[in-house]
């Protein structure tokens, strides 16, 4: 009878002891590692499209993909990310707009931002002088959420990619030739140097061009119909028409005598880029040039050796 009675309670100690053992195991476990292992957010991001090339700055597009394989949703306040091209930032912006993430679903954002050209072109630089065509691109994301998730305010994601490295076509006035006078305009001819340092060839749509000398503003004008094609990797010089009204040509003639070839220019240019790569196709460029006349002399003589 003894014997009897003790088995039960021999049993249900050791169950209990087992079930305590689970519980602690699974206590454990929500305590030091994540419940949803192998489920963690993904963000993927890339260069959409630039859309306005200026002397300064760049306006361009990211493409942000947030995938939430969680079978909770998330709610985000705002969200800062930033882009760093061979571990150079380059980008750094935030989204202050809130964002939803769905549960076991994927959002995707168009951001607008703006690069400096400084920063973009010392990388390319840098880059170039090794010969090097493509670049390391490393992205990140801090999504700020509105409720804490597994003890966390803010869920950082990050990815790296290798895409092309991006080298913005220059454009330079290199020289100038005054062709013949009238006696209320004379015709000039100015020489630019378009520079195309990408694996890809670009057009320049329909150039258009605004000269100011002095404080003379749009001394000439001129524009020319069609494409103009820079081949890859190369470097052309074309002779641009110019019409120039005598009248304010005439109005400049007293800082001409003062400051000679001190005298400061300024070249607008506008068109639009044509190109294959789907980053630089139809993107509007804006480029400012500014120099002196001394400038275009010794750019001129050095071409003519």
């Amino acid at each position: 009878m003894a014997n009897r009675s003790k088995t039960p309670i021999i049993v249900l100690i050791v169950s209990g002891i087992i079930v305590a053992g689970v519980i602690g195991y699974f206590l454990y476990k929500s305590k030091y590692a994540n419940p949803v292992s192998g489920l963690k957010p993904r963000v993927e991001m890339g260069i959409g499209r630039i859309s306005n090339i200026t002397d300064s700055t760049i306006d361009l597009s990211l493409n942000l993909l947030v995938d939430n394989p969680l079978p909770v949703g998330l709610d985000v306040k705002n969200f800062t990310y930033a882009v760093d091209m061979n571990h150079v930032r380059i980008i750094e912006s935030e989204h202050t707009d809130p964002l939803k993430l769905k549960s076991q679903d994927s959002t995707v954002l168009t951001l607008p931002t703006q690069l400096k050209i400084k920063k973009l072109a010392a990388v390319s630089k840098k880059s170039a002088a090794i010969g090097e065509d493509s670049a390391e691109y490393h992205f990140e994301v801090a999504l700020n959420l509105e409720k804490p998730f597994l003890g966390k305010d803010t869920l950082r994601l990050h990815s790296d990619k290798r895409l092309p490295l991006y080298r913005l076509p220059k454009v330079e006035l290199v020289g100038y030739d005054m062709e013949k006078f009238r006696l209320s305009k004379s015709d000039v001819v100015i020489q630019l140097r378009f520079t195309n340092q990408n694996v890809f060839p670009v057009q320049f749509e329909n150039p258009s061009y605004v000269v100011d000398l002095g404080n003379q503003k749009g001394l000439a004008k001129g524009a020319v119909k069609g494409f103009t094609k820079v081949k890859s990797k190369s470097s052309e010089i074309y002779e641009i028409p110019l019409k120039i009204n005598m009248g304010d040509l005439l109005k400049t003639a007293g800082q001409m005598i003062f400051k000679g070839k001190d005298l400061p220019f300024t070249l607008y240019f506008k068109c639009k880029l044509v190109s294959e790569n789907e980053v630089l196709r139809n993107s509007d460029v804006n480029v400012v040039v500014d120099g002196e006349l001394k400038d275009l002399d010794a750019l001129k003589k050095n071409m003519d050796k």
